[in-house]
């Protein structure tokens, strides 16, 4: 019943949290997205945009950019992305403020407010002064709630929100600044956006931008949510399965138990089939005891799990009851119970009458149909629940048979362990240690059984801890070998030689100045991008077409580039004098090969080009990293801004220079890669507590089916210990042997976990995550040995009732 509780609480809680995050999604659309209708775009909508909407809907608008803040009280800077607002955003959800009307004073002077995590961080209240740009602007005070912000969106990219009206005056509007402009737009009714949307889709084709409706939105978050419950849901998944190796244990111990009394039932006439209903009913029972049971304790942990999500979501998560995910779970448990129960039963079937004369008599094994039957429904169900869980036959097949590889491993490693130890048995050992050691031979003692379900948990727990740890150590590998750490950006070309002298300044080291030049294409192998997007037939994404390019010049590679395909980019003399270098990826995303060309429309200038090779970008390593290269001797007089990185390692050097780059050169964004390591690891952490929460289950699964077996196991056990009592053994040797037999089990177990775990994860993280894999054995050990103490921890409980049973009591059979 344990065994089948945890999993099926699992499953129930996980389905549940599904279910309530759909019905929540479906319900707040609109809540999360502000609006009926948003048009986003790099750039100022044009007029004949404008003129396509409707007079009579409601319009707010919004500017999206990066910049540097200067908390004034405290002298620290900070990256943040600043948020221009106009008019009455948002037309559906709330945002709420503390006080309650600072928006509104937000809106009416020039004030500012911001998200409520970076004001703590950074210390800021009410009436506190922040530089943006040129201009200072007193805190009104913080955003608690705002449709589509907030939670892990505030984490990674903390927001600072001004009027839109004030933007100007910041400084921060000039030439290559990357501004996102957004449109929103409340219409009447649900066909007047069909309708709007008719009318700006050809607009948006035409000038490049993009448009998202409540429905996209409500699907993308689906579609991510579905992603998250998948991984998660196979972890619950993992866990019902060692809740069916804990269920089938625990009865073949049990039937085996009843051989006696099956043996007598058949010697006053009981027919095989008799005897199996009278067990399989008991059985049966117990299963619809302990799956309504898991399903109630399934509920229960479902409260629980919004509170960890706390954070993370963009909205607030309902606690409903998920009647759907209770009924599941009562009938899964219900059958899990039946299934795996079955087929130790059947050997019920064919125990012989002699038995009761001839303790040594065994039943026959006999292939019947009930027993093929029960074999081939225990291998369909996990892979139909499998596929159910993923939503995929193929996926939920791919996890079984990774699944079922894993338990054949275990077993073959723990099989392999125990014919070694055998094989090597320390037979000169003192006799406590050998006696122990041969336990683990004894009959019927499901050795190999409690190394599988306890191996699988160490196995599970271990993968998840090393893919966790390679994921940490990969940001930190490239936040520690790029030979900069700090980037400065959307530098003016007269400010390039200010700059540059303040790093020296500062005594840092100046590692890249690269120009930037922003451009767009307007033909591909000979035809116009707009001919291009009405075309049906073309394979090109239109964003590939429209979206805005920034390319750099220089006559050499990257260290984070590679030629891969073709020459490096040059100029030569002729007609086609202009070769340049495309990433790679890219150039399948625009379906071009070598020798094709493209003409660039370069504020206004275009510039036929053509792909003299292909690179390959490591896009992580020292940024900034480019699609299109030029080669130098170009793009000189081109419009154009500059990047500059260096390496600060000492935080008040950090400190000191980024206030004197704020205070000189406003319009100036600098990022600190050391923070968003910080951002990014503390990310992790929280995640990671999660991950180990869900996982949990697993774990817990593993130990109840290890301690199942164990208290099946106690009345063997009692026989063999009081036969040592009665030959002259103490209470203190049998303790001894007892718990050095449970570390062996427990050592062996966590072995073949943790060492199979090591591959997975390399297997993982290399196949699959594709990033370098890195493993913390110091942890790996502290798992091993928090497996083994536990294990020792059941024997211990479970052998104070074998100590205290008189030797004569056993011997006289009075138990």
């Amino acid at each position: 019943m344990a065994s089948l509780i945890t999993g099926i609480a699992a499953v129930v809680a996980l389905d549940s949290l599904n279910n309530s995050l759909q019905d929540d999604i479906e319900r707040n659309a609109k809540e999360l997205l502000g609006a009926d209708l948003v048009l986003n775009s790099t750039k100022q909508f044009e007029g004949e945009v404008v003129q396509a909407i409707d007079s009579n809907f409601s319009l707010a608008g919004e500017a999206e950019l990066s910049s540097m803040v200067l908390f004034k009280n405290t002298g620290y800077t900070r990256l943040i992305r600043l948020v221009a607002l106009q008019g009455d955003f948002p037309f559906y959800g709330e945002l709420l403020t503390r006080p309650e009307n600072a928006y509104e004073q937000m809106k009416t002077g020039k004030f500012a407010i911001m998200d409520d995590a970076l004001a703590s961080q950074y210390e800021v209240s009410s009436g506190d002064t922040i530089k943006i740009g040129n201009t200072y602007f007193p805190v009104a005070g913080v955003v608690t709630k705002i449709p589509g912000g907030g939670g892990l969106a505030a984490t990674l990219a903390p927001s600072v929100y001004i009027s839109l009206g004030e933007l100007d005056s910041t400084g921060l509007v000039q030439f290559g600044s990357r501004i996102n402009y957004s449109m929103y737009i409340k219409t009447n009714t649900e066909e007047e956006t069909t309708q709007l949307i008719k009318n700006v889709e050809p607009l948006s084709k035409k000038y490049g931008y993009s448009y998202e409706t409540v429905q996209a939105r409500k699907e993308g978050l689906g579609r991510g949510f579905s992603s998250v419950y998948r991984f998660f849901s196979l972890l619950a998944f993992v866990a019902l399965i060692l809740g069916c190796i804990g269920v089938a244990s625990a009865v073949h111990i049990y039937a085996r138990e009843k051989r006696d009394e099956v043996a007598v039932l058949r010697c006053i006439g009981s027919s095989g089939w008799q005897a199996f209903a009278i067990y399989f009913i008991q059985i049966f029972i117990l299963g619809v005891i302990g799956s309504a049971l898991g399903a109630i304790a399934g509920i229960g942990i479902q409260q629980l799990i919004p509170v960890l999500f706390k954070g993370y979501l963009p909205m607030e998560v309902s606690f409903n009851i998920s009647w759907t995910s209770l009924f599941m779970g009562f009938i899964i448990g219900t059958i899990v119970s039946v299934l795996f129960s079955m087929l130790p039963l059947v050997a019920i079937r064919f125990v012989p009458p002699l038995t009761v004369l001839r303790a040594d008599s065994q039943a026959t094994r006999v292939w019947s149909k009930t027993r093929m039957v029960a074999i081939l429904l225990i291998i369909i169900f996990p892979l139909s629940f499998a596929a159910y869980q993923t939503k995929s036959w193929l996926t939920g097949a791919l996890f079984f048979a990774g699944l079922a590889f894993a338990l054949a491993a275990l077993s073959g490693v723990a099989w392999l362990l125990l014919k070694t130890v055998k094989r090597f048995f320390p037979s000169q050992a003192p006799f406590v240690w050998r006696h122990a050691l041969a336990n683990l031979f004894r009959p019927n003692n499901q050795t190999q059984m409690l190394m599988v379900s306890i191996g699988l948990g160490a196995f599970i727990i271990a993968t998840l801890n090393t893919v966790e740890q390679s994921m940490l150590s990969q940001v930190e590998f490239t936040g520690n070998e790029n030979q900069s750490n700090t980037i400065m950006f959307d530098i003016q070309p007269p400010q390039k030689d200010g700059v540059v002298k303040l790093m020296e300044e500062n005594k840092l080291p100046v590692n890249q100045v690269v120009p930037i030049i922003t451009c767009r294409l307007s033909e591909l192998k000979g035809k116009s991008v707009e001919s291009l997007q009405n075309d049906t037939t073309d394979s090109v994404s239109n964003w590939a077409l429209t979206r805005e390019y920034r390319v750099t010049y220089r006559d050499s590679l990257h260290k984070s580039e590679e030629l891969i395909e073709g020459e490096l980019h040059k100029r030569i003399s002729g007609k086609d004098s202009v070769w340049v270098t495309i990433s790679e990826g890219m150039h399948e995303n625009l379906n071009v090969k070598l020798g094709d060309s493209l003409v660039f429309d370069i504020q206004g200038v275009p510039l036929k080009v053509r792909i003299a090779g292909i690179r390959k970008v490591e896009w992580s390593e020292d940024p900034p990293n480019f699609i299109f290269v030029f080669p130098a001797g170009v793009l000189e007089n081109a419009p154009q801004i500059f990047v500059t990185t260096t390496r600060i390692d000492d935080q008040q050097a950090a400190n000191r220079f980024q206030q004197q780059l704020v205070m000189a050169y406003p319009n100036v964004s600098l990022i600190d890669l050391r923070l968003i390591l910080n951002t990014v690891q503390a990310l992790f952490n929280k995640l990671g507590l999660v991950i180990r929460f869900l996982a949990l289950f697993s774990i817990v699964t593993g130990l109840v089916v290890l301690a199942g077996a164990i208290i099946n196991s106690k009345f063997a056990r009692i026989k063999e210990n009081v036969l040592l009592r009665t030959v002259g053994a103490q209470s203190r040797h049998i303790t001894q042997i007892t718990l050095i037999e449970y570390a062996y089990l427990g050592l062996f177990a966590a072995l073949t976990g943790v060492i199979l775990s090591v591959g997975g994860s390399w297997l993982l993280t290399t196949y699959f995550f594709e990033i370098t894999f890195a493993v913390d054995f110091l942890e790996l050990v502290w798992i091993v040995a928090g497996i083994v103490s536990l294990t020792m921890l059941l024997g211990w409980l479970n052998l104070r009732d074998i100590v205290r049973t008189p030797p004569l009591q056993v011997l006289r059979k009075e138990t």
